[in-house]
């Protein structure tokens, strides 16, 4: 085909494609669907083919020459594409403007309008400094994980008499505010004292017993439930079952179910070590590259993009939902649990979808300054998890990615993690706390609650 183009970038990450298509294109394709409504269109008193060209331009004219437009913008733009220096964003579609149906004896002029991943400017990446704690890991902290293991393989039985913290009782409740009801389940399981239990009322159950029926009143304070503060709400709640979990022995039979790798107790409590120990690593590392890119985003200079930021929102909003196994309904109930809808759920992640969004960019900019590359084995490395998730071989899966289109997502994920183990690496580090495994998990457990609000 034909044709002439022109790009031009804007201040807001968006460039400007400007495409003319030579009058003889114009002629060709508009005679080609010419010919091709001929061939198709019946008309009363012709014969189905034999209609005149002049007949149908009378009736069709514009018609044809607005698919003439449309074939000529689809074709001309997919001709451009690979020639684009800036290409646009894959999830955003390009805007027609300055746009007017083409005409037989003129060149075809048009504009396209696209996002592209911003230019930006960032502070140096080099030597920001960290402070690395050390943290320590005791044969009680292997314990208390051991205990949460052996937990898994509790059996649970009826429990006659009083509820006490850590049985479970099984109740039908209705909450009240100002006499009126505002929320209502029956068969509700509560964990006392451990699972989440979003009134918090199951401290409020203790001392009852199967059957019985309690009435209580609850005021919230500010720093309980932030969407129930400051208000009261009266419950009704009738017991109908109470159980209790009863913990096995911890044998060597039963370390053997609790991990096959491990034959003994000993050998998993050795193991169970290493794994909090490498665990600790991690959170100390995570912590250090937290500071690093908090601080590298706030160097951040750029234009993102809507279309950016709404595609994050939708990433978000997709994990929200993986939580309830893609049931929206329960998403959307418990976002209104919180005073929450979708749309003012997403207005309150828009800061936090930025903030992604520029990290990408920066560990993306940090790949091609620093030349970081990936190798076949370094994918094959990283996916030996999905593997094992979804039971395939490594190389079946590498394979499988390859031709699916997928590799690229691994790849972008390794290049990410180098950028992030650069960082890291090129950190001026200072030496930090003091810290013990229990006071590391209420570090984790805080910054988790600070996210969430």
């Amino acid at each position: 085909m034909q044709f002439n183009f022109q790009t031009e970038e804007k201040d807001n990450s968006q460039v400007c494609l400007k495409i003319t298509v030579d009058k003889e294109e114009v002629k060709k394709h508009y005679n080609e669907l010419l010919l091709d409504a001929q061939k198709n269109i019946t008309i009363n008193g012709f014969r189905k083919g034999k209609v005149p060209f002049s007949i149908l331009e009378m009736r069709f004219k514009e018609a044809i020459l607005s698919e003439t437009s449309n074939k000529l913008i689809d074709d001309s733009y997919k001709e451009v594409y690979e020639k684009l220096e800036k290409k646009p964003l894959n999830f955003a579609t390009p805007k027609l403007e300055n746009f007017k149906l083409a005409e037989l004896d003129k060149d075809f002029d048009f504009e396209l309008i696209y996002d592209v991943f911003p230019n930006f400017k960032m502070g140096e990446y080099k030597g920001l400094e960290i402070e690395k704690d050390e943290v320590s890991v005791t044969d009680k902290d292997v314990t208390a994980e051991l205990e949460k293991m052996v937990k898994e393989f509790a059996t649970i039985e009826t429990k006659e008499g009083k509820i006490e913290d850590g049985d479970i009782v099984s109740v039908d409740y209705t909450v009240l505010e100002n006499g009126n009801e505002v929320f209502k389940k029956d068969g509700e399981y509560i964990h006392i004292g451990k699972d989440y239990d979003f009134y918090k009322i199951g401290k409020d159950l203790i001392g009852a017993k199967k059957d019985d029926e309690k009435e209580f009143k609850k005021k919230y304070g500010k720093k309980e439930i932030e969407s129930l503060a400051d208000k009261t709400f009266n419950f009704k709640v009738k017991i109908k079952d109470v159980k209790r979990e009863v913990l096995p022995v911890l044998t060597d039979e039963l370390a053997k179910q609790i991990d096959e790798s491990c034959n003994t107790v000993t050998e998993l409590k050795d193991k169970l070590k290493k794994n909090l120990e490498d665990y600790s690593t991690n959170f100390v590392k995570q912590k250090g590259l937290g500071k690093i890119l908090k601080e590298l985003t706030a160097t951040f200079e750029g234009y993102i993009p809507e279309s950016m930021i709404n595609q994050q929102l939708e990433a978000f909003y997709n994990e929200l939902l993986q939580r309830f196994y893609n049931d929206e309904k329960r998403a959307l109930a418990m976002l209104k649990k919180e005073g929450l809808t979708k749309e003012t759920y997403l207005e309150k992640m828009k800061d936090q979808a930025v903030e992604e969004i520029k990290k990408g960019l920066i560990l993306n900019e940090i790949v091609k300054k620093e030349e970081i590359k990936v190798s076949e084995d370094d994918i094959k490395t990283h996916i030996e998890s999905f593997a094992k998730h979804y039971k395939m071989k490594v190389e079946d899966l590498f394979e499988y990615s390859k031709k699916s289109g997928s590799l690229k997502v691994f790849e972008n994920e390794v290049e990410s993690k180098k950028a992030l183990d650069f960082l890291y690496d090129n950190a001026k580090v200072k030496k930090g706390k003091k810290l013990t495994f229990e006071e590391m998990t209420k570090v984790e457990e805080n910054k988790e609650e600070t996210e969430n609000k």
